[in-house]
């Protein structure tokens, strides 16, 4: 008899959220699970990870782990702590409590934590969903999606080389669509308040303005009605701009500081 599959899965809204708990309970039809996920809400942190505090571990059941850390720490000591004997075949961040479209993913804490199980050389998914216009999340359905993705990643159907980043309408979807990622980024409205000192402080908050969404794109598809799955990867190399360089080019900028004055 062949063993299920192990998988870690983790987040940035922290081990308590709705999504994540969603999500455990739909992979545990076809999977053994560990949870690792923050002890509180991480959104927004990206990749952070913790080179100056302590990092402490807290058992919340039998498969759930709760670390003061970020979504990167939480993959991080997961694998080199909890499971270095046996390393999950794949990791599955979310469910995010909000959609990660475009350059959001540059932000989020969710697509991090997948990222770090890539670095690592696990398959990963990073899965998010938005709420209704009455202001309900409907996590099943996302959690549905991810799961059969997983199947698919596991059995080689689909490309395990990649981090997928899939964002599912909160309700029906019309379809699934594989993209690119939006030039969507993420322009936050700074709020001024006073506290009762008179002293002012700041809150940040999203802030998309209106955008035409580019065909072929996470945001387009999302808009349309359509799951999107996107493949991303560590490389940040803007190869077009550096297939426009040569080695003459680089040897005069390095003439010209030798001949610069301070």
């Amino acid at each position: 008899m062949m063993s299920k599959p192990l998988l870690l899965l983790s987040n940035d809204d922290g081990y308590f959220a709705e999504g994540l708990q969603a999500l455990a309970r739909t992979m545990r039809d076809v999977a053994d699970i560990l949870i690792v996920a923050p002890d509180q809400n991480c959104s927004g942190v990206s990749h952070k990870i913790s080179l100056s505090t302590p990092l402490r571990l807290r058992k919340v059941d039998r498969n759930t782990y709760a670390l003061n850390g970020s979504p990167a720490d939480c993959i991080h000591v997961a694998l080199h702590v909890l499971m270095k004997d046996r390393k999950p075949d794949l990791v599955l961040s979310g469910i995010n409590h909000g959609v990660n479209l475009g350059e959001d993913t540059a932000y989020s804490g969710t697509v991090a934590a997948a990222y770090e199980a890539q670095a690592h050389g696990i398959p990963a998914l990073a899965v998010s969903t938005n709420q209704t216009k009455s202001g309900l999340f409907h996590f099943k359905n996302t959690a549905r999606v991810a799961r059969l993705f997983a199947r698919k990643v596991l059995n080689g159907e689909i490309a395990n080389t990649a981090m997928w980043n899939i964002n599912v309408p909160p309700l029906s979807s019309r379809g699934m669509k594989f993209t690119r990622l939006d030039n969507r980024s993420f322009k936050s409205s700074v709020i001024e308040r006073k506290d009762p000192r008179g002293i002012p402080y700041y809150w940040l908050g999203p802030y998309h303005p209106t955008y035409e969404a580019v065909e072929g794109t996470d945001y387009s598809a999302y808009r349309e009605g359509f799951i999107s799955a996107t493949p991303l990867k560590i490389d940040m190399t803007h190869n077009r701009v550096l297939n426009s360089m040569d080695a003459k080019a680089a040897e005069q900028l390095y003439r010209e500081f030798q001949n610069e004055s301070d």
